[in-house]
């Protein structure tokens, strides 16, 4: 009798399994999403921004602002760790004025303590030394 019953079982699992992936491959069907998605948000403007900004003399504002306490850029041969690498992050100079203006999370703001055009500076500077774009 247990001889029946595993031939049995035997066949009822090689029907099984032969029948795995008969049907074929399938895709998931395409779905229409209604609405738009969100723009990105731009840094704001500052007065910074509108400033030329000279890399060389951002280079003295970058060390004496002490931000290679907190980011790290090889270019200023700083190796903060609180702040993001510079080298990766990459910003643009509306990025780079807009945050040394404002500040953000555990950045402080810089306004008041430099000037616009040493904000320009230091932005510059960043800027040019990740491969970047100074207008």
């Amino acid at each position: 009798m247990r001889r029946v019953v595993l031939i049995v079982f035997s066949c009822a699992a090689a029907l099984l399994l032969a029948a795995c992936g008969a049907e074929g491959v399938t895709s998931p069907a395409p779905r229409t999403v209604v609405g738009t998605l969100p723009k990105p948000t731009q840094e704001p403007e500052t007065a910074a921004f509108k400033l030329k900004g000279d890399p060389t003399a951002g280079k003295a504002v970058f060390a004496k602002g002490g931000c290679g306490g907190c980011h790290t850029l090889q270019a200023a041969g700083a190796t903060g760790t609180v702040g993001p690498v510079l080298d990766q992050v990459k910003p643009d100079y509306r990025l780079a004025t807009s945050r040394i203006t404002n500040g953000k999370g555990v950045m402080p703001s810089f306004k008041g303590q430099l000037s616009d055009q040493e904000i320009a500076n230091v932005a510059a500077f960043v800027v040019k030394s990740t491969g970047g774009t100074v207008p």
